[in-house]
């Protein structure tokens, strides 16, 4: 698999020609949310890739996507594009996407012909995460548990945000193939008498409880509920809100943070244990990233082994924590490097 190069462009030849091995091709990769927008262009050679152009856009500046492509193109491309990826927050139907949060629609096929790029692919952002994990330098998570890595065995990736997004690769001998999961909606399982108790606070409100329920931005604001009696209505301030009264000390924070660390732990084992994945399990995902401390404390390693006669297999597995936020602009663009 080819890496990623960062660095200054190859000087050409003293004759003004360019060294065979140098670009090859141009491929864009673009990590398109509700939010932002990161978007880069990579040059690609037999040495590697190298990323010759990065910008960060407001979502909400454009008014369709491709009124902000075409202000990328106009500032950093110049020639044809080989292949382009885009990995969007929101549903993804086969050439077609639209964002979440937005009023944005995007047509893979009508994005070729209109920025003459060879081929283009859209794909769901967390499908674009696990594309990424394989591309990831050591800087780029922290060890949870160092374990013992068997090369090529397969991978878990579960990831807490706006939803619960999962997934796993395995490897079929020349590349990593992702397999998409909706485990997040499986039945969620309590670990005790206080999540027995939250588990049926949630299913008189919602009927069917899924493990997205408690471990989301929503699942945060759903056990502090639990924990004051209150029946606040989600908005995307509570979980940003919930973490500023736990850095203030506050108790119910902290307690709301230790049973979703402690149900987030639980479900990676079970993802785990499932896939048997001996390559690692990895979390992606806002809410582990932007509350580190709540997930090296050794609560969420002690919910992840919690599993009776199955513990010594699990202690073998690595855990990782995700912190580089571009991944899925990794792995968008390792999706537009396999299309050419």
């Amino acid at each position: 698999m080819l890496g990623w190069r960062r660095g200054r462009r190859q000087a050409s030849r003293r004759d003004g020609s360019v060294p065979i091995d140098y670009v090859l091709m141009k491929i864009v990769a673009g990590d398109i949310g509700g939010t932002k927008v990161l978007l880069q262009l990579v040059d690609v050679s037999q040495a590697g890739r190298l990323v010759s152009a990065e910008e960060r856009y407001e979502s909400n500046a454009y008014a369709t996507f491709d009124a902000m492509l075409q202000a990328f193109f106009d500032a950093h491309v110049a020639g044809p594009v080989a292949a382009a990826c885009f990995a969007v927050a929101g549903p993804v139907f086969g050439d077609r996407a639209e964002v979440t949060n937005l009023t944005w629609k995007m047509d893979a096929t009508a994005l070729a012909k209109t920025f003459s790029i060879g081929r283009v692919s859209l794909i769901n952002d967390f499908y674009a995460v696990a594309l990424g994990v394989p591309i990831l330098a050591h800087g780029d998570f922290l060890v949870l548990n160092a374990g013992s890595r068997v090369n090529f065995a397969p991978i878990a990736i579960l990831g807490a945000g706006t939803g619960l997004g999962q997934a796993n690769l395995v490897h079929e001998g020349a590349k990593w193939n992702v397999v998409p999961s909706e485990g997040g909606h499986a039945d969620f399982a309590p670990q005790d008498e206080e999540q027995t108790r939250l588990f049926l606070s949630l299913h008189a409100k919602y009927g069917h409880v899924s493990w997205e329920r408690l471990l989301s931005g929503a699942g945060l604001v759903n056990i502090h509920n639990f924990l004051t009696g209150e029946d606040r209505p989600y908005d995307e301030s509570l979980p940003m809100e919930i973490a500023k009264s736990l850095a203030a000390g506050d108790a119910v924070a902290a307690r709301t943070f230790a049973i979703f660390v402690d149900i987030y732990g639980a479900e990676a084992g079970n993802m785990a244990l499932r896939l048997l994945a001996r390559g690692g399990v990895y979390l992606a995902g806002g809410v582990a990233a932007k509350n580190i401390e709540q997930f090296t404390d050794g609560r969420f390693m002690q919910a992840f082994l919690r599993k009776g006669r199955f513990q010594h297999i699990l202690a073998e597995i690595p855990v990782n924590l995700i912190t580089n936020p571009k991944v899925g602009l990794l792995g968008a663009g390792e999706m537009a490097a396999r299309m050419v």
